[in-house]
């Protein structure tokens, strides 16, 4: 999908890396400054005004998506260490 095609009121983050775990970690920094700056996700586009996009019934929670890559990045991280972990024994072996 490309970004100027999207609706207002969306947010893009795309990631770009040699491995899947890279890319996840990357989402997961994305998401953190986002969260940083704009505060707590969990209270964005909560603020009681009304925009263009109220009559959406596809939206999805910032805090949902994000607490999803995080899962997805520590399972990817897990497997990661555990094969660097086999290789580290067969190198010592």
């Amino acid at each position: 999908m490309l970004q100027d095609c999207l609706q207002s009121g969306l947010l893009a983050l795309m990631t770009i890396g040699e491995h899947r775990v890279d890319c996840l970690k990357m989402m997961c920094d994305g998401f953190k400054f986002i969260e940083e700056i704009a505060g707590n996700t969990s209270l964005i586009g909560k603020d009681g005004m009304g925009g263009p996009d109220d009559t959406r019934t596809d939206d999805v929670d910032a805090s949902d998506v994000i607490s999803a890559a995080r899962l997805i990045y520590r399972t990817y991280q897990k497997e990661a260490d555990k094969e660097k972990q086999k290789r580290q024994i067969r190198i010592n072996s």
